[in-house]
């Protein structure tokens, strides 16, 4: 029976949909056979009723059509109403399409609709003007337009339009990548549609805190909102919302080094987008799904991800998105060595960051906050003036009651002594009522004049801040790019030079010439190491953290055949003592250049002394279960008294042995803080120069 009663009721699901696919199809008909009609009106609303029905069929092409030929309809007309209500409509079609035409007609309908006092209108084209902007990454612009929306709203005291504003506020930020304040305005949205049981949108909202917590590394926060919202959205879900979630639960599986199921969820998330043509969320998928391929060390797979998004992104104008995908390009060709397209992606890069997220940005959303924020502070200061006026008239209410009550009691006692005792009570009363109120009045004042200083010295410090460390920002940036491209640049020449020597070394004969060949070939050598180094330098400053098991005992044996191949010093001893139960998980190519270059630092200043037999100890342990430290001590030459302080320093030798111009010491300080830990340099009670790492035995990725 069971079998029988499923059909009847798939069949009932169906003719159900039947119906409702008929009747719409039946109201679009109808709707068509008025086109046409020599009455204006008529043919508008016509027009209109169909722009609807596509829409709620996600037609959006179709009813943009018929929108357009309503909006020259009511031109015709002279109709300013109607000519605003179809521009906006086409506005939203244009932003559903994610089409960047939408900023211009959204232009044009809102000083029509703000000047004939349509404000309903105004405020959906006002929230639509801004959702274009944030598409096209020009969040200034976006921020302020929402703001001027969400001031609308509260003037009107329309909660579940404010709580929209507030969401749409929040999302902007968000893109920005402020996650605190992005919260912080959810959270404003998600109380207030709590206060009103509104759930339009609450699908979205819950998503959008629960990416806000995935980039804020709350994870458990995270999947708990993001998954509250696909519930909310339940077994009808819109496209749109299925996309969203899947995505951002994609993104926190990302975080916490999930990739696996990371890729299930893009995936995923990928495939209703492409069902459902959405453009812009294709190209995050693809950006994800390119990030998790550099990780796992897939080139082709990165390569073919991050291509698909650039496509879209630079078709679209997804301006962040193109970005996003350079900057993942960058990190892809650096990490398979070529450094050429790896320079060019990164020019493209910070050319494209320079422009979106400029001074100007920072300075144009400063001052969009500090405006908002200076009108809840003067509707603070106006609330304040009205309770000293309210509080002037109680007083003036009480002193009249006051002479009114002595009145009677010269009515009552038909006193002269009587009523000169109360009428001076009355006046001490009214002379210490005044005096409390001018004292309370200049108290006020007082604070208020104090409260703009301090607020006006506050701001002007966050714009200093800003502006300092936008500048440090592109001061690095530039740094880094020019110490790669001529470190890059000199590399040709150099290897040029370098064969020229190894050929002439074999015709030339003269011992003299030979001599000077056989100096140069080192000193090309050496030189070419320098700038190995400084390339390091680059990518420990790119890099992205990563987080797999370390191997010590693996990585010191790497480390010591290379040596070896260098050439090790005959009497020197290399011992070692190495925990065999490390648990420890890091990025495993930095933790190789600590080592590589304590190690080789140790050998090559080893003691040459014929009374001393040389060594070097490599000792790698746990302590007290919170870090994990890393010593290499020897008794070689060690470090003047004058110099620890400056030995981490770029380009700082402690002795003409150094090959490398003074830069060992310094990748492992920056690879070594890169890592969240602490490299030092202490002589041991022997004498003897120990260098020492501590990292973190929970480490967290960046």
């Amino acid at each position: 029976m069971l079998p029988i009663k499923s059909a009847y009721v798939f069949l009932v699901v169906c003719l159900l949909g039947l119906n409702i696919s008929l009747a719409q199809n039946a109201k679009i008909d109808s709707l068509k056979s008025t086109l046409g009609s020599d009455i204006d009106s008529i043919e508008y609303n016509s027009l209109i009723g169909l722009v609807i029905q596509y829409g709620s069929e996600q037609n959006n092409s179709e009813a943009l059509k018929f929108a357009q030929r309503a909006n020259a309809v009511a031109y015709q007309m002279g109709d300013t109403a109607k000519i605003v209500k179809s521009g906006r409509l086409i506005g939203q079609l244009f932003n559903r399409m994610e089409n960047r035409d939408a900023i211009d007609i959204l232009k044009r309908m809102a000083p029509i609709a703000k000047r004939n006092n349509l404000r309903n209108d105004y405020k959906v084209i006002l929230n639509g003007l801004a959702l274009a902007y944030t598409i096209q990454a020009e969040y200034d612009k976006a921020l302020d337009i929402h703001l001027q929306s969400l001031i609308l709203r509260e003037e009107d005291g329309d909660k579940p339009q404010i709580s929209i504003s507030l969401n749409n506020i929040g999302f902007v930020y968000f893109k920005m990548k402020n996650y605190e304040k992005a919260l912080d305005y959810y959270y404003r949205s998600l109380q207030l549609k709590n206060e009103t049981n509104d759930t339009y949108d609450l699908d979205r909202l819950l998503i959008n805190i629960g990416l806000s917590n995935v980039h804020l590394h709350n994870f458990n926060k995270a999947n708990e909102y993001i998954r509250k919202g696909l519930a909310q959205c339940g077994k009808n879900c819109d496209y749109q919302i299925i996309i969203e979630g899947q995505f951002g639960l994609g993104v926190a599986c990302y975080n916490e080094i999930k990739y696996d199921s990371a890729k299930d969820r893009f995936n995923e998330s990928l495939r209703v987008a492409i069902k459902s043509g959405n453009r812009r969320f294709q190209a995050e998928n693809y950006v994800y799904l390119g990030r998790i391929a550099i990780k796992e060390n897939d080139s082709l797979a990165a390569k073919k991800y991050l291509q698909l998004s650039e496509d879209i992104a630079h078709q679209g104008g997804y301006n962040q998105l193109l970005m996003d995908t350079y900057k993942q390009f960058y990190l892809l060709y650096n990490q398979i060595r070529d450094f050429e397209n790896g320079s060019i992606y990164q020019n493209k890069y910070i050319t494209l960051k320079d422009s979106l997220i400029g001074e100007e940005l920072v300075k144009n959303v400063s001052r969009i906050q500090t405006n908002y924020e200076e009108r809840d502070n003067l509707n603070i200061i106006k609330l304040k003036e009205e309770d000293l006026v309210r509080q002037r008239n109680l007083n003036i209410a009480i002193g009249l009651i006051a002479v009114l009550a002595g009145l009677l009691v010269f009515v009552l006692y038909r006193s002269n002594s009587i009523t000169r005792k109360v009428n001076s009570a009355l006046s001490d009363a009214k002379g210490v009522i005044e005096t409390q109120n001018h004292r309370l009045q200049n108290i006020n004042r007082e604070l208020d004049a104090k409260v703009k200083e301090k607020t006006a010295d506050l701001q002007k410090a966050n714009e200093d801040l800003d502006k300092a460390n936008k500048a440090l920002v592109r001061v690095n940036d530039e740094l880094d790019n020019f110490i790669y491209k001529t470190s890059h640049d000199i590399r040709g020449p150099l290897a040029s030079l370098k064969g020229i020597c190894s050929v002439a070394l074999m015709d030339v004969k003269d011992p003299l010439a030979l001599d000077y060949l056989t100096k140069l070939d080192v000193s090309s050598g050496r030189l070419n190491v320098i700038l190995t180094r400084l390339l390091i330098v680059n990518q420990i400053n790119h890099a992205i953290v990563g987080r797999e098991h370390i191997d010590f005992n693996g990585i010191v044996d790497d480390v010591l055949l290379l040596e070896k191949k260098k050439g090790l010093p005959e009497r020197l001893e290399i011992r070692r003592e190495i925990d065999a139960e490390i648990n420890f998980q890091s990025d495993k190519d930095l933790v190789r250049i600590i080592l590589e270059n304590l190690i080789d630092n140790s050998i090559k200043f080893y003691n040459d002394s014929e009374r001393i037999k040389p060594f070097v100890h490599i000792k790698i342990a746990v302590q007290n279960n919170e870090d994990v430290v890393v010593s290499v001590i020897d008794n070689g030459i060690g470090i003047a008294e004058a110099k620890p302080d400056k030995i981490f320093q770029m380009f700082s030798r402690a002795s003409e042995r150094s090959g490398t111009g003074g830069i060992g010491l310094y990748l492992s300080k920056l690879a070594t803080e890169k890592l969240g830990g602490q490299i030092n340099l202490r002589s041991t009670a022997e004498g003897y120069t120990e260098f020492y790492v501590s990292f973190p035995l929970k480490m967290q990725a960046s």
